[in-house]
């Protein structure tokens, strides 16, 4: 099973994005890690988001593709359970994981359930 994982991100040291460690992390689970969206326009535009979302997803070649935000992260503790999960329902087009909203390292809240996995 080949995992993709692509992401985008424009000017990431300006906007203060943490993408060393957000590339670091899809590193440790992918097995080919795909950038777009480095140009994105001054004017924002909702149009655009698709437009790099296809890019994104057309130059992935896994078996799965996900799509991550360049400030989220899967914890460390949860990548064995992520790539069974995977494996186990290579069947289905799709597959949803729980984004959480972190505080304080004890306080958070399950933000929406996301669907990454395709």
């Amino acid at each position: 099973m080949k995992i993709s994982i692509f992401t985008s991100m424009t000017n990431p040291e300006e906007r203060g994005d943490p993408w060393r460690e957000a590339l670091n992390c899809y590193k440790d689970l992918a097995d080919e890690l795909i950038i777009v969206g480095q140009d994105w326009p001054q004017e924002f535009k909702f149009s655009y988001i698709g437009e790099v979302f296809q890019e994104g997803f057309n130059k992935s070649t896994g078996d799965w593709v996900i799509h991550m935000d360049i400030d989220n992260f899967f914890h460390e503790k949860d990548m064995e359970l992520l790539i069974n999960t995977l494996k186990q329902n290579s069947d289905l087009p799709t597959i949803t994981f729980p984004k959480y909203q972190i505080f304080t390292p004890d306080r958070f809240h399950n933000k929406a359930n996301m669907c990454i996995a395709l």
